[in-house]
């Protein structure tokens, strides 16, 4: 065993290398060979890579002492390998690296001295050791062979007979082999060379015919090598056989630094992949040979992967002493290629060969041979075939007919490689293996003298084929080359690669020599090929030594780099281009011999000329003489077309000035002819609201305006201006268009960073001006200012941009930018990334920054950074009480980070203003009437004074604080009498008086530890730049609370601007921290659970996939935009069903789990039929019949759960065979149900996911699509769910995965082994033919490729979801600051002791009642605004007093009341009938309406509809006496067309409440106890609570909640509450008193906190009249001890 021996050479530096200037970054010492790279700073650890190797030859520069010559390198490798070879080894030798590296030199040299290669210098060796030690009883003999592979496809190139593809077959005692190769003999060292040549001929030939050069392909020559020695002790001959295998690779370029293209580009590519391979095979016998000797896995090496590896299979790892040269450059421009090549070459010096002696192979393969051919004949004979032997090869096979005895000629193979079919029968494989070795046999049978016959045969073939191509031959006819005839005139090839040049010669005859291809009609003397050479090319005519060139008709001619029209005589020298690619030069001796003799004069002149001549005249001249001969023109031709195209810019562009010119003028004529259409208007609707009703009436003087002849009412203009305001807020489809048609600038953003290794990310952000997330100053500047209140006295609009958040990741902090500020900055990044293109590393001007004037992608950030903001409301000093509150600290996306805990309080006593007490800071303010804006300045800062802890002053302070937070420390009394006087400020109030008031920051407390040094510093909304700021303090991780303990006096002048600040508006708190730890930019990741948002607010968790296209509907149309007639809640169930050993169909096992991606696991056996039954549950309604289905598909096969509408496309997706559907009737259950299934062959999917046995940990989802048909529907109702599954084996026992389902048992009921789903049915009219609302498009570039685009790693910008979040966030910043505002009067009541007192006394509590009297009967949405035209009194004025109705104004109320709910009946006699209508079902706002009101008079009024809904006479059977109202009695519905629309709902994970209850339902039999989850908006009815599939849905957000007293008083029954929806209505009982609250919260949290407060009220009513009791009698006795 020995390891291949690996040397590594390098060259001098090329003309190219040179003419840039490069760098040496080789470096060899000893056996070691280092590389530096040029791309990394020096003296670093990554910058010089070492390398060890058998042989270092270094060959930079002949000048060094160190210099390699070829003799140095033959000595070193090519002697060791041939002394091998004569030891009787298989002996390799192979060169690598890229093209021009040196390959070629080193194995084939020069034919000067001293420039053999290691091939020529081996062969000569070779026969001259032979000729040494030959004699009588060692005799030697010595065969060749000559190959090329070229894109996988092996050529011969010493028999020109075999010019198609030879096959690579495998024996399996020699190995791989080429069929047909030639294997020529030779008996010395001229006849390897002169085959040498013919090879090289015969493959420039080829290179010429079909434009190939040899860099392209890998050449291999093979020596075969025996020795043949007699031993006269036994009288026996022995044999040592030797392979030599020369290898010369191609070259190992890259297609980006060669520019190849077409053609070049796919044999670029099949190199790489043979060479590929090799590094591959490399790289696989390293790896075996590194492993323990113990190891029994059998390693797999790629040999056959590539016709080049399986054909060196014994070269590499196997019987061959073998030896790698990788040629390498020094240039450092070849850095990558030369890094490559030293790491192949370090890989192949860990292969260890196993050579053996090869001795005595042929007697053994003759023995073996002779015995498989006889078996085959054997076989042949038995299958009753004849093989007889043809000539030249050639078997056939008779075949005889029992019956008819005779022969039928069944085939004749003529070639093994032609017409062969590898699937054919065995007989005609056994034919072609019985040919194969007999091939074999006779070729090891063959003599010495027919192999040296046989090659004369071949030699003299090849002769006549290249004399019929036109290749000069010797006069003797034994060599063919080059050499200078004495009389002929003659053409030489000229080639790019200086190897191939000159080794072509055509002899130009007497008389006519004609040129073309081998396709023309008449025979070509001189036969090319070519796409630009003809059938009939040109014609050569020699007349008395002088050539004319006669070219034909179309023909591409050049005579030194003129194109021939007209014949032209040739003159020695001339170089001739035909075609595009053919290059030759011509040579007429008689002209060259009387050029001679006439320059006799000056020989040095004579002798330099014609070496100057001799360097010029090449292919590269030649080419260079066509470019500036033809250049002349070209630059003439570019310069005229340059002209014409500046003309013609001129002229576009003067067309453009003129009709952008136009443009404009047309546009301000259209924007001043709107400017004045829009002031007519305003003008005119100025002038009607200025009138009065009764100007109207004066026809004479009004002008009468057809477009305002009919005036709005009051109403109309009040719905219209509600409208228009309501409208106005919805601004997120202008963001939209923004957000896609920027999203390319953002992705280029992010490509640039990356490839620049910038750590900055962008990404879209929407930004509102709120109170706690403020517009930045810069991007408050780019929004237009909103009026502060419109015409209708609404509130200003808060603008909402899009903006891109900078996530800098280096520094840890955050900046928002514009989109124009986004654009500029992507021009300042476009150039710095260009200008980092173009310059090196080592460049001084390398420093980037200093071109584009700064960083393009970082900004200043500041040393602190905000934590979040509080609001701090003031009307606690109307009155004035002072005031402990705690809020939460919010940051910009409505997440809580804290709390604060801030006390304000009035100053009344002049004396608390001293310094001395412990005020550590006072302030003046000055609110203007003019300038809200109040001016701030410092009256003393007092900063040497101590903590106002150390004097003791704060203990005090903080006791009535927290004295007066609790509400004691001060009168109710005077509180009333504050009341009493709101309207009009106090004493402490009066205007022009100064009034002082107090803010204390206690502390802060939930502060994150990321936070280091935190401040705090508040000021009033109006004035941003003055500020009151605490000191900064200490964040510790340990949670304690951060105290501020700052006290501020402010002292304000007393103006209306204030008063009405102090009613209205709150103080501004921030909080600042210091921003520490950002290791990975962290602050987007809150530390605090934000609450999620509704389910309506955000698009689903796991999307919800769309419909699996259907072959038989295609892709159905967009559903139509028009009106929804009706909505109903739909309950579908999914089972997969098995066929079981009795011949049923049994649903496989469920395993149910919310954690799962579908809710839930089906459990399936392989290999088992099985069906899909899908059942629908809904409430029974006349416009939802079910009447067929019509399909069902499943596909989209996948084992993610995520899922793409482009696997529709895909074979997997199949059409299931159906069974007819039928409706379903369910004793004791009056609801619709309707059930199909369908018969489900997995295997027709064609996916390997279902056809096999799941892997372990392996989920496999799929998504079906059921096409059903309703009545009067104009489309199919689709319902697409996915449903997740695993596969066991057929005999595998299934069961749930988790021991709680396993214990449980309910896997074992049928009716548990179901996934349920919630749908929601939408009926919308059918559009009309050419009424469909076209739907708008918005221009969406998130898709457009930017370059660098794959470095994002799948990054998108963000899109319509960011507009989602974004409203959630609003609705949380809407819903803090609505708490904090409440919170906060709240907190005044009760401070005020208005709480204790339910009665209101003071026109202040009055009032408040009112308030909220009237915002709790009327519905928000309901409130009309006043018109702007039509003067409405206040409506407070026109507010009836509170009084008692008798019984005929209740009956016309309760009327009323039902005619708006739809629920009156003409047939009902009288009120206290029962009424069977329900509410309808397009009336879904209805039971929003109805919710039980905190009024008492309302109350009233509640008893008569619910004792009309809950008292039924006609069911005395009913417990108690009660029944839930039955569904209404709905009349025939017209014949109408529907679009249904069926859209999955995603259940929400929060359960408000789960527990057991007892329910009684309508239609019922009596109290059944179930199991009851809420997750809003819904609740689920399970039978117990092991059950988990759902069996009744019901919809809160179309239901009624009610609980009463007079209901429970009704009914008799405690603790119950009903709910009722459209369609039947549920009874319910808790089974404690105490969770009748938590239910009802869980359920309606309205209705629980009003019923909750009305209780409280009512138990603080006998609290007072008790106390008033006992001080009345108190009096009474007092009075009578007195008398």
């Amino acid at each position: 065993m020995s390891s291949v021996k690996v040397a590594v050479r390098v060259r001098p530096f090329n003309s190219r290398e040179i003419g840039r200037e490069s760098k040496c970054i080789i470096e060899m010492t000893g056996a070691t060979t280092a590389i530096t790279n040029p791309k990394v700073p020096p003296n670093t650890s990554e910058s010089v890579k070492r390398f060890n190797f058998d042989y270092s030859y270094w060959s930079h520069d002949p000048r060094d002492s160190d210099f390699s010559t070829q003799s140095m390198v033959y000595k070193d490798i090519g002697e060791e390998m041939l002394q091998h070879s004569f030891d009787g080894y298989n002996v390799c030798i192979f060169a690598y690296g890229q093209t021009g590296a040196g390959k070629s030199y080193t194995m084939m040299g020069r034919q000067e001295e001293q420039q053999e290669g290691i091939i020529p210098m081996i062969c000569k060796d070779l026969f001259g050791r032979i000729q040494d030690t030959e004699n009588d009883e060692l005799k030697y003999s010595v065969e060749v062979s000559y190959m090329e592979i070229y894109c996988e496809r092996v050529r011969d190139l010493l028999n020109p007979k075999n010019k198609g593809n030879l096959r690579v077959r495998e024996h399996p005692l020699l190995g791989p082999y080429v069929e047909d190769l030639s294997k020529l003999a030779v008996t010395d060292y001229q006849d390897i060379h002169d085959l040498i040549d013919e090879g090289n001929k015969a493959r420039t030939v080829a290179a010429t015919n079909m434009n190939e050069t040899s860099s392209r392909s890998h050449a291999v020559f093979t020596i075969f090598f025996t020795q043949r020695r007699h031993d006269t002790m036994t009288d026996l001959f022995t044999e040592k056989v030797s392979k030599i295998s020369l290898v010369d690779l191609a070259g190992s370029e890259r297609a980006d630094s060669t520019g190849a293209k077409g053609t070049r580009l796919k044999e670029g590519a099949n190199i790489n992949k043979s060479l590929t391979t090799l590094g591959k095979v490399i790289s696989a016998l390293a790896e075996v040979a590194s492993k323990k000797k113990n190891s029994k896995k059998a390693d797999f090496i790629p040999y056959r992967d590539s016709a080049l590896t399986w054909l060196l299979r014994e070269n590499l790892g196997g019987n061959s002493k073998t030896a790698m040269i990788a040629a390498i450059s020094p240039a450092d421009i070849n850095y990558d290629e030369t890094l490559s090549t030293l790491r192949y070459a370090d890989r192949a010096k860990q292969i260890v060969c196993k050579a053996v002696v090869n001795e005595d192979a042929n007697a053994k393969l003759i023995r073996e041979l002779k015995e498989e051919i006889q078996k085959l004949r054997d076989l042949l004979k038995a299958e009753g075939i004849e093989v007889q032997e043809g000539p030249d090869g050639k078997v056939v096979c008779e075949k005889r007919d029992a019956n008819k005895d005779e022969l039928n000629k069944s085939s004749v193979i003529k070639s093994p490689s032609k017409g062969r079919n590898r699937n054919g029968s065995t007989t005609e494989m056994a034919v072609d293996q019985l040919q194969a070795s007999e091939k074999l046999i006779a070729e090891l049978n063959e003599t010495w003298e027919e192999k040296l016959k046989r090659t004369e045969e071949i030699r003299l073939q090849r002769e006549a084929v290249f004399a019929e191509m036109g290749v000069a031959v010797k006069e003797d006819g034994i060599t063919v080359g080059v050499f200078s005839p004495k009389k002929t005139p003659h053409l030489v090839n000229l080639n790019e690669d200086p190897n191939l040049s000159e080794c072509l010669l055509y002899y130009i005859k007497d008389g006519l020599t004609r040129l073309g291809t081998h396709e023309a009609n008449v025979p070509q003397d001189i036969q090319l090929s070519g796409s630009h050479i003809l059938k009939e090319h040109c014609t050569f005519e020699n007349r008395n030594s002088t050539v004319t060139l006669l070219p034909h008709k179309d023909a591409i001619i050049f005579i030194n780099g003129r194109k021939l029209v007209e014949p032209e005589v040739l003159k020695t020298g001339s170089r001739v281009i035909l075609g595009k690619n053919h290059v030759f030069r011509f040579t007429n001796p008689e002209q060259a011999r009387e050029l001679r003799e006439k320059i006799t004069e000056n020989e040095a002149e004579n002798e330099e000329k014609e070496k100057a001549d001799t360097q010029q005249v090449d292919w590269n001249f030649a080419q260079c003489e066509l470019l500036e001969k033809q250049g002349i023109d070209l630059k003439a031709e570019m310069k005229k077309r340059l002209d014409n195209l500046e003309e013609q810019y001129k002229r576009e562009k003067q067309q453009a000035d003129q009709q952008f010119e136009e443009q404009r003028k047309s546009y301000e004529a259209r924007i001043d002819a709107l400017q004045k259409q829009v002031e007519e208007q305003s003008m005119t609707m100025s002038m009607y609201s200025s009138y009065s009703p009764e100007d109207f009436h004066q026809e004479e003087d009004v002008y009468t305006n057809p477009l305002y002849e009919s005036c709005w009412t009051a109403r109309e203009a009040g719905l219209a201006a509600w409208a228009f305001r309501k409208w106005r807020y919805h601004q997120f489809t202008s963001l939209r268009d923004d957000l896609w048609g920027n999203a390319i600038f953002l992705k280029e953003a992010n490509a640039i960073s990356v490839e620049l290794k910038k750590k900055v990310q962008f990404q879209f952000t929407l930004l509102t001006d709120t109170l706690y997330s403020p517009l930045p100053p810069e991007l408050a500047s780019s929004v237009t200012p909103t009026q502060p209140d419109d015409e209708y006295g609404a509130p200003p609009v808060s603008k909402t941009l899009v903006a891109v958040e900078v996530t800098d990741t280096k520094n840890g902090a955050t900046h928002y930018w514009s989109l124009e500020k986004l654009r500029q900055r992507l021009e300042l990044m476009r150039e710095m990334y260009h200008n980092e293109a173009e310059l090196s590393p080592t460049s001084p001007d390398y420093n980037v920054e200093s071109l584009t004037g700064g960083d393009p992608f970082y900004d200043r950030f500041p040393w602190f950074r905000m934590v979040g903001r509080s609001f701090i409301y003031l009307s606690n000093l109307l009155y004035p009480v002072p005031l402990v509150h705690k809020v939460a600290i919010v940051n910009e996306r409505g997440d809580v980070r804290g709390y604060l805990r801030i006390a304000v309080q009035p100053v009344l006593d002049e004396e608390s203003i001293d310094f001395n007490n412990g005020v550590k800071q006072s302030a003046r303010l000055v609110f203007n009437e003019d300038d809200a804006k109040p001016k701030y300045r410092a009256l003393n800062e007092k900063d040497d004074v101590q903590r106002y802890i150390d004097n003791g002053g704060l203990d005090t302070k903080l006791e009535e604080l927290e004295d007066a937070d609790s509400g004691r420390g001060i009168d109710s009394n005077s509180a009333s009498e504050c009341h009493e006087n709101a309207d009009e400020p106090g004493e402490h109030l009066q205007v022009c008086k100064e009034f002082t008031f107090r803010v204390t920051v206690l502390q802060a407390t939930g502060i994150g530890a990321e936070y280091a040094d935190i401040f705090c510093q508040f000021n009033f909304l109006h004035r941003h730049e003055e500020a009151f700021s605490t000191e900064p303090v200490k964040n510790s991780a340990s949670g304690a609370p951060l105290g501020f303990y700052h006290v501020q006096n402010i002292t304000v002048p007393v103006t209306k601007s204030f008063i009405e600040y102090l009613k209205t508006q709150p103080i501004m708190f921030k909080i600042f921290g210091h921003y520490q730890t950002h290791p990975l930019h962290k602050d987007a990741k809150q530390e605090f659970v934000s609450r999620p948002p509704p389910r309506r607010m955000l698009p689903p968790s796991i999307p919800i996939s769309q419909p699996v296209r259907s072959p038989k509907f295609g892709p159905l149309p967009c559903p139509p935009s028009s009106t929804v007639l009706a909505k109903h809640d739909v309950l579908v169930w999914f089972e997969i069903c098995e066929l079981a050993p009795n011949g049923e169909y049994v649903p496989s096992v469920v395993e149910h789990s919310d954690d799962l991606p579908c809710r839930g696991l089906f459990l399936l056996h392989q290999g088992i039929q099985r069906r899909i039954r899908i059942t629908i549950v809904h409430e029974p309604t006349p416009e939802v019949k079910w009447k067929d289905i019509n399909e069902l598909v499943v596909g989209r096969i996948r084992n993610t759960p995520e899922s793409s509408d482009e696997q529709d496309e895909d074979a997997c997706v199949l059409s299931l065979g159906l069974f007819p559907g039928e409706v379903l009737e369910v004793p004791g259950d009056d609801r619709s149900f309707y059930r199909f299934e369908a018969a489900w062959d997995s295997s027709l999917h064609n996916s390997a996911l279902l056809n096999r046995v799941s892997q372990g940990g392996e989920t496999i989802y799929i998504t079906l699509s059921a096409y059903l048909e309703l009545e009067n529907c104009a489309r199919p109702a689709i319902i697409t769910k996915d449903l997740s599954m695993v596969i066991y084996g057929r005999d595998a026992r299934t069961g749930p995965r988790s021991l709680k389902h396993l214990f449980s048992g309910q896997y074992r009921n049928p009716e548990a082994n179901r996934l349920s789903g919630v749908y929601e049915l939408s009926l919308r009219r059918a559009s009309e033919a050419g009424v469909q609302r076209r739907q708008r498009r918005v221009l969406d570039t998130s898709s457009t490729y930017v370059r660098g685009e794959e470095n994002l790693h799948g990054w998108r910008p963000r899109g319509d979801s960011l507009i989602f979040d974004h409203q959630w966030e609003l609705e949380k910043l809407t819903r803090l600051e609505e708490v904090g505002r409440m919170r906060h009067l709240l907190l005044l009541r009760e401070r005020l002791g208005m709480d204790t007192n339910p009665n209101p006394t003071t026109k202040t509590e009055k009032d408040v009642c009112n308030l909220a009297a009237r915002a709790a009967t009327s519905p928000v949405h309901m409130v009309i605004p006043q018109s702007p035209q039509t003067p409405v009194k206040d409506p407070q004025m026109q507010m009836l007093p509170d009084r008692e109705y008798n019984q005929r104004e209740q009956d016309l109320m309760l009327k009323c009341l039902k005619l708006v709910q739809g629920r009156y009946s003409k047939n009902e006699p009288n009120d206290n009938q029962t009424n069977q209508a329900d509410v309808s079902p397009s009336d879904e706002g209805c039971a929003d309406m109805t919710v039980s009101c905190i009024s008492s008079n309302s109350m009233e009024n509640k008893k008569f509809v619910i004792r009309h809904r809950l008292c039924s006479p006609d069911r005395s059977d009913a417990p108690n006496g009660w029944e839930a109202p039955a569904p209404a009695t709905q009349p025939a519905l017209p014949l109408r067309l529907y679009v249904p629309e069926l859209e999955e709902i995603r259940v929400s994970p929060v359960v408000a409440r789960k527990g057991l209850l007892n329910v009684l339902e309508h239609g019922g039999s009596g109290w059944k106890k179930r199991w009851v989850i809420v997750r809003r908006p819904y609740v689920f009815i399970y039978r117990s609570e092991k059950d988990p599939v759902e069996r009744a849905v019901l919809n809160l957000a179309t239901a009624q909640v009610e609980c009463s007293e007079d209901q429970a008083a009704m009914v008799k029954i405690p603790n119950t509450f009903s709910v009722v929806t459209k369609h039947r209505g549920y009874l319910l009982q808790t089974l404690g008193d105490k969770e009748v609250h938590d239910w009802l919260y869980a359920i309606n949290p309205l209705l629980a906190g009003q019923i909750k407060s009305r209780l409280a009220r009512r138990t603080l009513e006998p609290a007072s009249q008790t106390a008033s009791q006992i001080s009345a009698s108190s009096a009474v006795n007092a009075n009578a001890a007195n008398k």
